[in-house]
């Protein structure tokens, strides 16, 4: 009779009232755009990147590749196409996690099989591999106390970026990480109830409404809209905008935010991703 698998120890943490370091990093996260000048070590880059290796990959495809960018003058150019947030250049190490299927036609040519793979799935399994293995490294990075921010921006200009990292046909950036030094702690930036995000079983919009409005009201007593408005785009010279700093919250700021010219700027994304090979059929 076969022997009964050994359970695997529990760790530390496991129990209610036992320290859990693992959740406590998961909670503390914040994202850190301001960095002291300080070089991330190359030991700490290898755990992270091992971190990030380990992540969850549909099929086990292994269908993203990660660029590390350290080179200053690299940065400073990265920096400028991607929306000239000066902590791109200023962090002390700015991870680059791409969508890539250049090794799975590779390997399709090399067997001599067709390539299937030409459809819109494969881009949802690309995109969620990079972004996957982009929050393990995330979470290793402040594991050990670095801070972090990962970047959308990446996506403002495709090609620029294509072109600086010399990302070849079928690879593109989806997401960047940029790790270092902190030299800022704005603290934890408040969620919305969770009864408005979670559900059991099936989903429900019951409590939006009302969690809206204290999610709003919550985010406005933060004050971190202060000087930080969106602008409110196709109006008459003469408009005078209703909102005060006291009325201004996270609804008025979204809406702006998904209204506004700000959104125009990667209507041509999905013209790219097919010229690098991605399929949106």
């Amino acid at each position: 009779m076969n022997e009964p698998m050994t359970q695997r120890p529990r760790f530390r943490g496991y129990a209610p009232g036992e320290d859990n370091p693992v959740l406590e990093t998961l909670l503390a996260h914040r994202s850190v755009r301001a960095y002291k000048n300080a070089p991330v070590p190359e030991h700490a880059i290898d755990l992270i990147l091992e971190a990030a290796l380990r992540a969850p990959t549909s099929s086990n495809l292994l269908s993203y590749a990660i660029v590390v960018v350290d080179d200053r003058e690299l940065l400073e150019k990265l920096c400028a196409v991607c929306g000239n947030q000066r902590f791109v250049a200023e962090c002390g190490v700015l991870l680059v996690f791409c969508s890539d299927i250049l090794r799975h036609i590779h390997v399709c040519a090399e067997r001599g099989y067709p390539y299937r793979g030409d459809q819109i799935n494969t881009l949802f399994v690309t995109h969620g591999d990079a972004v996957l293995a982009c929050q393990n490294a995330a979470v290793a990075a402040e594991s050990m106390g670095f801070g972090s921010c990962m970047l959308g921006n990446v996506r403002n200009d495709p090609p620029a970026v294509s072109d600086l990292l010399a990302l070849p046909r079928y690879v593109f950036a989806s997401v960047g990480l940029a790790i270092g030094v902190a030299d800022e702690d704005m603290g934890l930036k408040p969620r919305m109830p969770r009864r408005v995000m979670v559900s059991r079983n099936r989903y429900s919009s019951e409590h939006m409404e009302d969690g809206l409005a204290e999610y709003d009201e919550t985010m406005r007593l933060t004050g971190c809209y202060l000087g930080r408005r969106e602008p409110v785009n196709d109006v008459e010279p003469d408009y005078v905008d209703p909102f005060t700093d006291e009325t201004y919250g996270w609804i008025e700021h979204t809406a702006r935010r998904l209204g506004g010219d700000n959104q125009l700027q990667r209507r041509d994304l999905g013209a790219f991703l097919d010229g690098k090979g991605f399929s949106r059929r």
